[in-house]
C-alpha cells in the first residue's frame, strides 16, 4: 500500500453547544485545556506488539494529532501492526474525556489522505467518513467505518480491542439503506479498557454528565453498551454467535 494510507480518528464533543450553555466560558475552557493537553502529548513511542505467533515484536509508533474548536484527531500511517496500539489510544482518550468531563463521539477509517500538520492541510475520504459516520452515533464512543469492510484493512485488530455492537446508531441510519451500509457493526471496546485501568465505576460518572434531555438518550444507550461489553468481556473466546446487541 502507498505511503500515504493512513488509519485516522476523529473525535467531537457530545452536546458541546448544550455543554457551553449550561456551564460556560470559564468551566468549558478549563475541561478543553485539559484535553487538549492530553491530545498534544499523544505523538507516539515504543510499540510492543504481540504477534500471531506468540511471539513480540518491538518498533515505534508514530502518531499525529490536531485540534479545532470541540473536534480532535489523531492519525497513524497504516499497517496491521499498529492497530492494536492506536485502536488503544482512542480507546484510552474515551475514558480520559468521561473522567474530564468531556464526553467524546467518534469513528475511525483508513485510506489515502494527506494529513499535514504543519501546513495545516487535513483531505481524504477517510476524513469524509469518520465525520459522516461520528454524526450516525447515538452514544459516547467510537465506531469503524465502512473502509475497514474492504479486503485487507482490518488484519490485525486484536479481538480485545473491539465488540461487535449496533444498537448505538440513529433510527433514521438504521432504516435508511444507503447509509445502514455504513453501519458495520464494529466498535472500539473501551469500557473494558476502563475495567482493566480504573478501579472505579464508569457508570455514575456516565450518568453524572447527562444534565440536558436533548442528550439523555445518548447517555442511556452508552450506559447499555457498558453493560454489553462487561457481559461479553470474552466475546472472542465463545464458540457461539454473538449477539450484536
Amino acid at each position: 500500500m502507498p505511503d500515504e494510507q493512513k488509519v485516522l480518528c476523529l473525535l467531537d464533543v457530545l452536546g458541546f453547544e448544550s455543554l457551553f450553555v449550561n456551564i460556560g466560558l470559564k468551566e468549558i475552557e478549563k475541561r478543553y485545556d485539559r484535553l487538549i493537553e492530553y491530545v498534544k502529548e499523544q505523538t507516539g513511542g515504543i510499540d510492543i506488539v504481540p504477534t500471531p505467533d506468540g511471539h513480540v515484536a518491538v518498533g515505534w509508533l508514530v502518531l499525529g494529532n490536531t485540534y479545532f474548536s470541540d473536534t480532535i484527531m489523531f492519525w497513524t500511517n497504516y499497517n496491521k501492526m499498529s492497530l492494536p496500539s492506536f485502536t488503544h489510544l482512542v480507546s484510552e482518550t474515551i475514558c480520559y474525556g468521561i473522567e474530564h468531563k468531556l464526553p467524546l463521539r467518534g469513528a475511525l477509517s483508513v485510506g489515502e489522505a494527506v494529513l499535514d500538520k504543519e501546513s495545516g492541510k487535513y483531505l481524504g475520504e477517510p476524513i469524509i467518513e469518520a465525520a459522516r459516520t461520528e454524526k450516525m452515533q447515538k452514544w459516547i464512543g467510537v465506531s469503524f467505518g465502512s473502509s475497514f469492510m474492504k479486503p485487507g484493512y482490518n488484519e490485525g485488530l486484536h479481538l480485545n480491542t473491539i465488540l461487535p455492537y449496533k444498537s448505538h446508531y440513529k433510527e433514521e441510519v438504521q432504516e435508511d439503506k444507503d447509509k445502514i451500509k455504513c453501519c458495520t457493526g464494529m466498535t472500539v471496546d473501551w469500557p473494558r479498557r476502563w475495567r482493566e485501568s480504573r478501579k472505579t465505576d464508569i457508570r455514575p460518572l456516565v450518568s453524572a454528565l447527562d444534565t440536558d434531555p436533548k442528550f439523555s438518550e445518548y447517555y442511556e444507550r452508552t450506559l447499555r453498551f457498558i453493560d454489553f461489553s462487561q457481559e461479553n468481556h470474552d466475546w472472542f473466546t465463545k464458540g457461539e454467535h454473538l449477539n450484536y446487541g
